[in-house]
């Protein structure tokens, strides 16, 4: 499931719950400027009925993190109804600096170095999912945008106690083709590219 980069990265509510408890605190004007870029894409193949979904999700922040790079991979067999889950691996792994580059202007290209993420794996029938172990998983990936650059521009105002956030944000996104390596093994892929700039304002009265 696809979930907008810029949506995410640039929901005040949420930067507007970080930045509250200590603004009430703090002198009567808390402000940050956050620059987030990412990417995402994914690779599906099946065999007959049986279909292997495999997603590489990366997102950095600065100043502060979160900086990650995450994998999802996941089994599920084809019905007339809908598919039925077989199993799944999930887990993520902090970025070093300069581990993932980007172009943020016209977003061309992205690439990520390998890293190892630790995945949680999950075994699945009719019932439900089970825990089935660990494993250690080497990721990297290269992207190339392609289509038109997508451009927003968002604004608002939320009340908290008595202080008010201001927020502002802009970006952009890309439809991007992507080569993923996981564990040596090359993937086409398909994704996204973004970058977005957000900055806030807190008031407290």
């Amino acid at each position: 499931m696809r979930v907008h980069l810029l949506s995410a990265i640039g929901a005040g509510a949420i930067a507007f719950a970080m930045l509250g408890g200590s603004a009430l605190a703090a002198p009567p004007v808390v402000r940050d400027h956050i620059t987030s870029t990412g990417a995402a894409a994914s690779h599906t193949v099946c065999d007959g009925n049986i279909c292997t979904s495999t997603s590489v999700f990366v997102i950095v922040n600065d100043p502060d993190g979160p900086s990650q790079a995450c994998l999802d991979i996941s089994r599920y067999e084809k019905t007339e109804i809908g598919f039925t889950p077989l199993g799944y691996e999930t887990g993520c792994a902090p970025l070093a600096e300069g581990a993932f580059s980007i172009d943020p202007k016209g977003l061309g290209s992205a690439s990520l170095s390998s890293v190892d993420i630790t995945v949680e794996v999950f075994t699945c029938d009719g019932t439900g999912c089970d825990p089935a172990g660990r494993r250690t998983v080497e990721v990297s990936a290269s992207y190339i945008g392609v289509g038109d650059l997508i451009t927003f521009r968002s604004n608002g105002k939320s009340s908290f106690g008595g202080c008010s956030m201001y927020f502002v944000g802009k970006g952009s996104e890309r439809e991007a083709t992507a080569t993923l390596t996981i564990d040596g093994q090359s993937l086409a892929a398909t994704g996204y590219l973004a970058a977005s700039t957000q900055k806030i304002k807190v008031l407290c009265h």
